[in-house]
C-alpha cells in the first residue's frame, strides 16, 4: 500500500559492505561458487542480484523462471540445498543488517496495512522481515534489498506464503492510485456509536486485487470505525477555511498549512509521508471526502 524508498542513492552499496563485512574465506569461496553459476546462468552477477532495483529483479525472476529443465539443480541434489541454505540460513539469517536495513528505508510504518509501526530500537527491529519473492521458491533472491519489505507481524503472518499483486518497491503505481477508503453509514446515531459506521475499500482489481484479498485489509480495517467517527465531527468543524485561518493567525507557531493539518488530525496529508504514521492513508481520505462534500 505504502512505497518504500531508500534514504540514498548508495544506501545498497553500504548494506551490501555491512553484509559481506568479516566473512569468513570458506563463505566467501562459497559466494564464488554461486555468483559463477548466476553469471552463467543470468548473465548477473550475485552482487548485482542482490543490490537491483525491484524492476530488475523483475526481468531476473523471468529469467529465472524460464531456465531450461536441469538448469537449476533439483532438490533432491545436495548442491540445491547447500546453494539454498548458504543464501538464506548463511547470509539472510546470519549476515544480513536488519537494523540498518529498515533504518535505510524511509518508512517506519508497516506498508502493507499502514497500521502499525516497524521502527528499530537501539539493539534490535521491531517488525518482520517479509520477501516479496518468496525465499523458498527463490533462495537467490533471499538477501536482494529490493525483494524484502520490514512489514508488522500480523501482515506477515497472514500472508504467509500467499502472492500478492503490488510491491512497495514498485515504482511504477502510486497509493492513491491504487486504492480509496470510503465509508458507510448504518444507523442514524453513528455519530455517538461508531458501530454505525463502516469502511470500504475501492481498489485496481488488477494490480491491487490480490493485497486486498490476502491481507484481509477489508477485514481488519472494520476495527477503526472510530477513527472515521473523528474525521466526521473534526472535518465539520475544521474545514480548509479554517485551517487556512489558524494558519495566518498563528504564524510563529506553524511552518505550513501542511503542519496545521498535522496537528488538528494527527496525521499527514501529503502521500510521500504516509509511511510516517498508522492509518495516515484512511485519515486522509476520509477527510478529503468530507471537504469535498461540504463545499
Amino acid at each position: 500500500m505504502i512505497p518504500v524508498k531508500f534514504k540514498s542513492l548508495d544506501s545498497v552499496d553500504v548494506l551490501y559492505d555491512e553484509m559481506i563485512k568479516n566473512i569468513s574465506k570458506k563463505n566467501a569461496a562459497m559466494m564464488d561458487n554461486i555468483d559463477q553459476w548466476c553469471r552463467k546462468e543470468l548473465d548477473r552477477s550475485l552482487e548485482y542480484i542482490i543490490k537491483a532495483d525491484y524492476e530488475e529483479l523483475e526481468n531476473i525472476r523471468a529469467r529465472y523462471d524460464n531456465l531450461p529443465a536441469g538448469t537449476i539443480p533439483p532438490e533432491s541434489d545436495p548442491r540445491y540445498n547447500t546453494y539454498k541454505n548458504f543464501m538464506i540460513e548463511t547470509l539472510y539469517k546470519g549476515k544480513f543488517p536488519r537494523k540498518r536495513f529498515v533504518e535505510e528505508l524511509q518508512v517506519t510504518v508497516c506498508p502493507y496495512c499502514n497500521r502499525n509501526f516497524v521502527n528499530s530500537t537501539y539493539k534490535r527491529t521491531m517488525c518482520d522481515l517479509e520477501h516479496f519473492f518468496d525465499k523458498a521458491k527463490y533462495p537467490i533472491f533471499a538477501v536482494s534489498f529490493y525483494n524484502l519489505i520490514p512489514v508488522c507481524h500480523p501482515c506477515n503472518h497472514v500472508k504467509a506464503s500467499g502472492k500478492i499483486s503490488y510491491s512497495p518497491h514498485n515504482p511504477r503505481y502510486t497509493t492513491d492510485e491504487l486504492l480509496t477508503f470510503d465509508y458507510f453509514i448504518t444507523g442514524t446515531d453513528f455519530l455517538r456509536d461508531a458501530q454505525q459506521i463502516g469502511i470500504e475499500i475501492d481498489y485496481d482489481q488488477a494490480k491491487f486485487g490480490k493485497n486486498v484479498q490476502i491481507l484481509k485489509l477489508n477485514e481488519v480495517y472494520q476495527i477503526h470505525t472510530d477513527l472515521v467517527q473523528e474525521c466526521i465531527k473534526k472535518a465539520t468543524i475544521f474545514n480548509k477555511e479554517y485551517l487556512q485561518e489558524l494558519y495566518r493567525t498563528y504564524p510563529e507557531l506553524f511552518e505550513s498549512e501542511e503542519e496545521v493539518y498535522r496537528i488538528v488530525f494527527g496525521n499527514y496529508e501529503k502521500e510521500e509521508d504516509y509511511g510516517k504514521r498508522p492509518l495516515s492513508k484512511l485519515t486522509k481520505d476520509i477527510i478529503q471526502e468530507l471537504w469535498e462534500y461540504s463545499g
